[in-house]
C-alpha cells in the first residue's frame, strides 16, 4: 500500500511489475536527484567576482551534516527554524537541512526593520534562528527574547550564541534523516506575505504544496538537467524559492546564485545561464539600457546582456507592460509570463515556449483549477493551495471558501485557456463618476516611457486620476538644456520645461487608454520609491498605502479643490 500523493511509475520486466514511488516532498526530490547526479555540478555561487561550484554530493553532505546538528540541538519535527539572510550558499544548505530534519522553515526578508524581523520570529514561535552576519544580527537581536538561540552563517555574534548547543558535532558524513520526518501533508514552511496591504500574515505551505508546484512548473516548461539558472530574486520569497530552488532540486539541473542585484549583468557573463527568473522592473531597465546604447544589432545585444546562452526568460511577481513584452519579442526574445501568489506556492499559470500570448500570463498549470467569479475575481484550487494562515483561522476561512482560494486579483480566461490579470480587487479605483480604473494597467502604460522610471496612480472618490511620477534621472539629465539647471539650486524636475515635457509624455503613453484611465494631474518626485523606506516589497511591488503616507502633501495638493499644482502639471481632460 503506497501513501497518497506518491508518484507511481510502473516498470514492466517480463512477468514482473515493479513499482517505484517518489513522495511529493522536497527531501524525496533531493535524495533522488543526489542518487542520480551525485558527482555532477549542482550549485554555483559568486564571491568577489569568482564563480565557485559544488556537486550534488557535496551539497548533500553539507545539508545532512547541518540537519544532524539541528536535530542534536533539540529541534523536533514541526519546530520552527527562522532564517534571516540574503541569498548565499548557506541559505540553500539551511533550507535543505531544515527539510531533512522535518522542521518548519521560516524565511524572513533582510530588508525589514529590526522590529518587523523580531515580530515574525516571535509570531512563528521560532526555536532557532539563523542569520547571515553580525551586522544584520544587530538590527534585530535587541528585540528578541533572550532564550532564542541564534546561529550565524559567517561572522561572530557579539555575545549571542554562535554554535547550536554544547554537544558533540555531528559526524562528517551523518546518516540521512528518516524520510518519514517529511510527509506530503506535513507543514514545510511559514512564509510571511510581503504586506503590500495590511499586516503580513504567515502563509502555511506543506511539503506537498511546494513539491507538487515545483514539479508541475518544471514539467510544464520542459525543465531538465541541462538547464542552468541564474538566481537573483530573494530566496526568502516564494517565487524564487519554488521557481529557482525547488525546480532545480526536482530536475537535477544547475543553479548559480548571483552575488547581488547590482552585479546581475556581470554575473550573467560569469554564469552564462540558459534560464532566468526576474521581475518586470529589471526587464524594463535592460530594455532602456539597450535602446540608448546605440548598438546596431539590438537583438544580439539583448542576448549578450543575459550571457549569450539564455533560452528562457521568465517574468513574475508583478505585471509586465505590454510595450516591454513587445520590445523583446520584436528582437526575437520571448518573455514567458506567469502568475501566482504566496498562498498558491506560488504558480497558478505560466507561459511556456510555443504557448505564450501577449498580455496574458499563460495557461493554468495541470492539476490546478481556475474559475472567474461573478465580480471578476480569480479563484483557484489544487494541490498547491496553502494549508491556511498561521494561527489565523478567521483569515483562512475568509480566503479559502468551499475549497477555492480567493486570490484578490481580477482577471479573465479566453477561449484558448489563457489567463489575463486586470489588477487587484482591493486596489480598483472607483472615481466619483462611478467609473472604475485598474491602477496597475495605467502604471504599466506610463512606465513604458523611457523617461518614467516609476509611477503610481491614485484617485479613489475623485473625478479623475492623479499620478506620482519618478523620472529616469539619468535620461532626463541627458535631455537637459542650459536653462534647466537653475542657479537657485531648485531641482530640475521643477522646471516648467521639464513639467511640460512630462505632460506631453504622459498624454502620449495614455493616448489609447479609456477616459477613466487618463491622468489629469501629476507630480514629479525628486527620488525613487525604495525598499529601505518600505515603499516597495523585496520583489519590487509598490506598497501604495506607504507611498500615500510618505507623499501626503503632494497628493493633497493634486486632489484638493484649490488644485495647488503648477498649471503645466495639469493634463488635458
Amino acid at each position: 500500500v503506497f501513501p497518497p500523493n506518491w508518484l507511481i511509475l510502473r516498470l514492466p520486466c517480463g512477468k514482473m511489475c515493479f513499482m517505484v514511488g517518489l513522495a511529493l516532498t522536497i527531501p524525496a526530490f533531493f535524495e533522488a536527484t543526489v542518487a542520480r547526479r551525485g558527482d555532477e555540478r549542482a550549485l554555483g555561487f559568486i564571491k568577489a567576482g569568482e564563480l565557485h561550484w559544488r556537486t550534488w554530493r557535496e551539497v548533500a553532505a553539507d545539508a545532512k551534516r547541518l540537519a544532524a546538528e539541528i536535530r542534536a540541538a533539540g529541534i523536533e519535527p514541526g519546530d520552527r527554524v527562522a532564517q534571516v539572510s540574503e541569498n548565499r550558499y548557506e541559505w540553500i544548505i539551511t533550507d535543505l537541512a531544515v527539510h531533512l530534519a522535518g522542521a518548519v522553515h521560516v524565511p524572513i526578508q533582510v530588508t525589514l526593520s529590526g522590529r518587523q524581523i523580531a515580530e515574525q520570529i516571535v509570531d512563528s514561535g521560532t526555536q532557532l534562528v539563523f542569520a547571515s552576519n553580525a551586522e544584520l544580527l544587530t538590527k534585530f537581536v535587541g528585540e528578541l527574547p533572550g532564550n532564542v538561540p541564534v546561529v550565524l552563517h559567517g561572522d561572530q555574534a557579539n555575545g549571542r550564541q554562535t554554535t547550536l548547543l554544547d554537544k558533540p558535532m555531528a559526524p562528517a558524513i551523518p546518516q540521512a534523516p528518516n524520510r518519514r520526518l517529511s510527509t506530503p501533508d506535513g507543514l514545510a514552511t511559514i512564509l510571511y506575505t510581503s504586506g503590500t496591504t495590511g499586516r503580513p500574515r504567515g502563509v502555511m505551505l506543506s511539503q506537498g504544496n511546494l513539491a507538487s508546484n515545483a514539479k508541475a512548473t518544471c514539467d510544464a516548461y520542459g525543465g531538465n538537467s541541462a538547464m542552468r539558472r541564474l538566481g537573483i530574486l530573494p530566496l526568502s520569497h516564494i517565487y524564487a524559492r519554488t521557481c529557482d530552488l525547488y525546480t532545480w532540486v526536482y530536475a537535477g539541473s544547475q543553479l548559480v546564485l548571483s552575488e547581488s542585484r547590482e552585479t546581475f549583468q556581470r554575473d550573467c557573463q560569469l554564469a552564462r545561464p540558459t534560464a532566468i527568473n526576474v521581475v518586470p522592473y529589471l526587464y524594463q531597465r535592460i530594455a532602456d539600457q539597450v535602446r540608448t546604447s546605440g548598438v546596431a544589432d539590438e537583438s544580439a545585444e539583448v542576448r549578450a546582456v543575459f550571457g549569450g546562452r539564455v533560452e528562457h526568460l521568465f517574468s513574475g511577481g508583478a505585471p509586465l507592460a505590454p510595450e516591454v513584452e513587445d520590445w523583446y519579442a520584436e528582437r526575437g526574445v520571448v518573455i514567458l509570463c506567469g502568475y501566482g501568489l504566496s498562498e498558491s506556492s506560488p504558480v497558478i499559470s505560466m507561459s511556456v515556449p510555443g504557448a505564450a500570448r501577449r498580455g496574458a500570463v499563460g495557461r493554468v498549470l495541470p492539476g490546478v483549477d481556475v474559475r472567474i467569479a461573478e465580480d471578476g475575481e480569480i479563484l483557484a484550487r489544487g494541490p498547491n493551495i496553502m494549508m491556511g494562515y498561521w494561527r489565523d483561522e478567521e483569515a483562512t476561512a475568509e480566503t479559502i471558501r468551499d475549497g477555492w482560494l480567493h486570490t484578490g486579483d481580477l482577471g479573465g480566461l479566453d477561449a484558448d485557456g489563457f489567463l489575463s490579470i486586470l489588477g487587484r480587487k482591493k486596489e480598483l479605483i472607483v472615481l466619483s463618476t462611478g467609473k472604475k480604473a485598474v491602477p496597475t494597467r495605467v502604471e504599466n502604460l506610463l512606465t513604458a516611457s523611457p523617461l518614467i522610471e516609476q509611477a503610481v496612480v491614485f484617485g479613489e472618490g475623485q473625478s479623475a486620476l492623479v499620478a506620482l511620477i519618478v523620472p529616469d534621472f539619468a535620461r532626463l539629465q541627458s535631455k537637459a538644456v542650459a536653462g534647466w539647471n537653475r542657479a537657485s539650486g531648485e531641482p530640475v524636475n521643477n522646471h516648467p520645461e521639464v513639467r511640460e515635457l512630462f505632460a506631453e509624455e504622459i498624454s502620449r503613453e495614455l493616448s489609447a487608454a479609456a477616459r477613466e484611465e487618463q491622468v489629469r494631474y501629476f507630480t514629479l518626485l525628486d527620488r525613487p520609491f525604495s525598499i529601505d523606506r518600505g515603499e516597495m516589497t523585496a520583489k519590487l511591488s509598490l506598497r501604495r498605502t506607504v507611498i500615500a503616507e510618505h507623499f501626503t502633501a503632494e497628493l493633497k495638493a493634486m486632489t484638493s479643490s484649490s488644485r495647488k499644482v503648477p498649471e503645466s502639471s495639469q493634463l488635458p481632460r
